[in-house]
């Protein structure tokens, strides 16, 4: 079984409904899966195709943009998630 990704859905569309999601909860743990059963294998893909993990941020590179995003849970499918004024980390 695979995971469906959705791909920065209504970021550029919904910028103020952006600013009041709630963070992402570091503590939680799925329950095991039932015996004979596992969880798919789930993970975003960044704007470079790389494997980001849940619960783990990326900058993402999106129409000269650079977006710092958490990969995180919506329903059933994982998606990325911003808020505005968070930005890149520089080096």
């Amino acid at each position: 079984m695979t995971c469906a990704l959705a791909f920065l859905v209504g970021i550029a569309a919904a910028p103020a409904a952006a600013q009041h999601m709630p963070p992402a909860n570091p503590n939680y743990t799925p329950a095991p899966p039932k015996e004979g059963y596992s969880y798919p294998d789930c993970y975003c893909t960044d704007s470079q195709g790389k494997r980001v993990e849940v619960g783990q941020h990326a900058c993402l590179h999106i129409g000269g943009r650079e977006i710092w995003a958490l990969c995180d849970w919506s329903v059933n499918v994982t998606t990325w998630r911003h808020r505005e004024g968070e930005s890149c980390p520089t080096s």
